[in-house]
């Protein structure tokens, strides 16, 4: 794989973006204003284009595709995303408000998959001493920095396609002293299409 993913992931990842959080309920949301501006500034030479898939009751999953160019090299990753009203719940039959704003969200998780506030679907955005939604459990204090080395650990493990390393590591964080809800932050920050891939390196090198 190209070493330019590893190369955006790094400089992006780091990015404090807790001042540009956006909060509705329980949820987390970046300005996608704020996060197309930063991408800009750091890989200006881009692009991203939508598509769509409509289901049976009149529901609709919007789908970006974002490639980031750098000379011969190319970085591409896309995000799935439902079109979902103010309760995080699907719309039937959404307008075209409702979908370009599932968009510009979905683009927005796109970008975090090149790193630019991935720990928020994380679950790295919940405070201390804030309730768990749902069964997530906060990550805080040094949970928090171990969270962070163990996304950036899988994530080049991943671009590496080095799957004795992604078993290996998987394994380690299965053991009994990983705090809770580290292993399935970290999972939730690949895609699925991703989430078999490494799945599927782990288990040529597991045979």
């Amino acid at each position: 794989m190209s070493n330019l993913y590893k190369q955006i992931w790094d400089e992006l990842s780091i990015i404090d973006v807790s001042e540009h959080i956006e909060k509705k309920g329980n949820l987390s949301y970046l300005s996608w204003a704020w996060a197309y501006g930063t991408l800009m500034k750091y890989y200006p030479n881009n692009s991203y284009s939508f598509s769509h898939e409509s289901f049976a009751d009149g529901t609709m999953m919007v789908e970006c595709m974002l490639a980031i160019h750098s000379g011969k090299d190319i970085a591409m990753r896309s995000m799935w995303l439902p079109v979902l009203d103010f309760k995080n719940q699907p719309i039937a039959n959404p307008n075209a408000f409702q979908i370009n704003t599932a968009r510009m969200r979905c683009l927005v998780k796109c970008i975090s998959q090149f790193g630019l506030g991935h720990y928020i679907y994380a679950g790295e955005d919940l405070p201390e001493g804030s309730k768990p939604v749902g069964k997530a459990k906060p990550i805080i204090g040094k949970n928090k920095t171990m969270l962070r080395q163990y996304i950036v650990q899988m994530q080049e493990l991943y671009e590496q396609a080095d799957g004795l390393g992604l078993l290996e590591l998987d394994q380690e964080l299965q053991q009994e002293d990983t705090p809770e809800g580290i292993y399935d932050a970290i999972w939730r920050v690949f895609t699925n299409e991703e989430q078999g891939v490494i799945r599927k390196l782990m288990s040529n090198k597991g045979e």
